[in-house]
């Protein structure tokens, strides 16, 4: 079946699933959200997200598949015009400290995710684990090759930057992001 335009059909319905669905399950959570919640948001019958979605975990992947692209995409754009690995590190921290600021932040939605589903072996589970391998190659590709102890050195990043994201949301420190690039820096010059 061809895919309708966007001023109206299956496509126009599927991105308006897709972004009400999205904004539904970053404020509350895709496991406090349920497919009344969103088609009730969206405007549209059940039966338009069933013929987009088999089920609430298809629309729910397809949702977190979408932001995982974007959120990627978003990385290697802002790291384009960086010279140096410090520029480049800084570019990451930077583009997520922006999400901080915005009136419903929650934390990283990845790690949100991976904490809702029942068992470590479902598809939002599988794709959270490809996101953030795929947001460690990032980091990875950012620092210099010839560095000492490059991988450790990634690994340290990401989990600075993963605690940096949820502590802006917990507010337990003044500026976690700021806070967290500071101790990249010292990292990378110990680790030079």
């Amino acid at each position: 079946m061809a895919k309708l335009g966007k001023e109206g059909g299956v496509a126009a319905g599927r991105e308006r699933l897709l972004e009400t669905a999205r904004r539904l399950f970053l404020r509350h959570g895709a496991s406090n959200v349920g497919i009344n919640d969103v088609t009730n948001a969206a405007g549209v019958a059940k039966m338009t997200l069933y013929n987009n979605f088999a089920s609430k975990e298809a629309l729910t992947v397809a949702v977190y598949e979408e932001m995982a692209t974007l959120a990627l995409q978003a990385l290697k754009d802002a790291q384009r015009s960086s010279r140096t690995e410090e520029e480049r590190i800084a570019a990451i921290f930077d583009l997520f400290g922006a999400a901080t600021g915005k009136a419903d932040y929650r934390g990283c939605p990845f790690i949100h995710a991976s904490l809702q589903e029942g068992q470590p072996d479902g598809p939002l589970y599988s794709l959270v684990q490809a996101y953030k391998r795929e947001l460690r190659a990032q980091i990875l590709a950012a620092l210099q090759e010839t560095r000492r102890d490059r991988s450790d050195l990634t690994d340290q990043i990401l989990m600075l930057l993963d605690g940096a994201v949820t502590e802006a949301y917990i507010k337990g420190v003044a500026d976690p992001i700021e806070v967290a690039k500071r101790g990249v820096a010292l990292l990378m010059r110990c680790a030079s």
